[in-house]
């Protein structure tokens, strides 16, 4: 199984709305990487364990998919529609990464 990672970082005069993500956008992307072979999806949001020092971490997506190949495809076919939605949560340019899920 292939994770891609959406990784939102606290930036200086960065926002990010959180609930726009989770009830629209992920939404969007459920609906348009189904069909292409995404096989779930997860979020989290950002925590920290003291007040005086906030999390560095806004939130974080995780896309499943069974193979690069899929990954490939569906991010061919359709990530510029979500990317033209990013602009409606955040102006927080995320960093992204694809790993090999071995266990779990």
């Amino acid at each position: 199984m292939i994770r891609m990672s959406v990784i939102y970082t606290q930036q200086e005069k960065g926002h990010f709305d959180f609930d726009y993500y989770i009830e629209k956008h992920m939404p969007l992307v459920e609906s348009l990487y189904n069909n292409l072979g995404m096989k779930s999806w997860q979020v989290d949001r950002g925590a920290s364990l003291s007040s005086k020092m906030p999390s560095n971490i806004v939130a974080c997506a995780y896309l499943f998919f069974e193979d690069i190949n899929t990954l490939k495809l569906a991010l061919k076919s359709k990530g510029g529609e979500v990317m033209k939605d990013v602009e409606n949560f955040t102006n927080i340019e995320p960093s992204i990464y694809f790993s090999e899920v071995i266990s779990g």
